[in-house]
């Protein structure tokens, strides 16, 4: 698969639909630039456990995870969508699965290399806390009832 890279990295931010309206595509090349893993999920693995704690974030590069609580997919998430981000923020165990729906290939990034990415492009940091309150908005949204 092709990725685009046509951006420079300081104008990518290696996370799409920051906005709804935002069409950049993902440059992998930060995520290189940090010596981040590729990493490889054969479909059915969970990547993530509840009650386990994990300071990594994913980028996918290609493939589809569900996010389950409780046995019930609440979400999915496709090419250059992150998740595990809250592990980086804040280090607490995981209340939900990440089970990898089909074959994934992500970019997984510790801690450290978070801090890197964004002193390479800051508006990362940003588009992360961006991704971080419409998944919490959705979930307040889910829990009363206004789906």
């Amino acid at each position: 698969m092709q990725t685009s890279v046509s951006q420079p990295i300081e104008n990518s931010v290696g996370v799409n639909s920051a906005t709804d309206n935002d069409t950049r595509d993902v440059d992998f090349r930060l995520f290189r630039k940090v010596d981040s893993d590729e990493v490889d999920f054969p479909a059915g693995t969970e990547i993530m456990t509840p009650g386990e704690t994990s300071r990594t974030m994913y980028i996918i590069k290609s493939g589809v995870v569900a996010v389950q609580v409780n046995g019930k997919t609440v979400d999915e998430f496709g090419e250059g969508k992150i998740f595990g981000e809250m592990g980086i923020v804040d280090p607490k165990p995981h209340t939900a699965s990440v089970i990898a729906k089909t074959d994934v290939v992500a970019y997984a990034v510790s801690e450290q290399q978070f801090l890197q990415m964004i002193s390479t492009a800051p508006t990362f940091a940003l588009r992360v806390m961006r991704v971080l309150a419409r998944r919490a908005r959705a979930m307040n949204t889910r829990m009363s009832g206004n789906s």
